[in-house]
């Protein structure tokens, strides 16, 4: 993947962005919208593609979750979620990081609210919870449900 870099224009990007846009792409920061949990947030913009890049920190079971929230502006839905950096449980918790289960966010309409369920999803909405790491799960979809709820403001301006 080739990728963005704005040395010359003064912005300095997080490289956990710079690794998922493009290069001749525009990046915005958004500080207006940034705060607490929400340490981060980047309005991306090319030929292609319209996507809001949030850093997020949550409290999870055991400390703190970094993860980034990906929101393609187009589909009005979320791209990617990437877990940065944890402390979580090596038996459990420490599953948050496995694609199948970020992958149970992708595609998931950025306008309702996400909720962790534990046996199976019957509603849109509805994230399964990795076995034994019910609060692990829920960190990551509070942080989502975030950075969705930062999304529809910005979205509304």
């Amino acid at each position: 993947m080739i990728v963005c870099l704005l040395s010359s224009c003064g912005t300095k990007i997080d490289k956990e962005v710079q690794e998922v846009i493009k290069e001749d792409c525009t990046v915005e920061r958004l500080k207006k919208y940034e705060n607490e949990s929400i340490y981060r947030i980047y309005h991306v913009t090319d030929s292609e593609n319209n996507k809001i890049i949030q850093l997020i920190e949550q409290n999870g079971f055991v400390d703190k979750i970094k993860m980034m929230v990906v929101i393609d502006c187009k589909e009005d839905e979320i791209e990617q979620i990437k877990i940065l950096e944890h402390n979580e449980s090596h038996d459990y918790g420490d599953l948050l990081t496995e694609e199948w289960f970020l992958e149970r966010f992708k595609g998931k309409t950025a306008t309702i609210p996400l909720r962790v369920v534990k046996m199976s999803a019957k509603e849109e909405n509805q994230i399964v919870a990795i076995t034994g790491a019910t609060i692990t799960s829920e960190a990551v979809a509070k942080g989502a449900n975030l950075c969705m709820n930062n999304y529809q403001k910005i979205k509304g301006e």
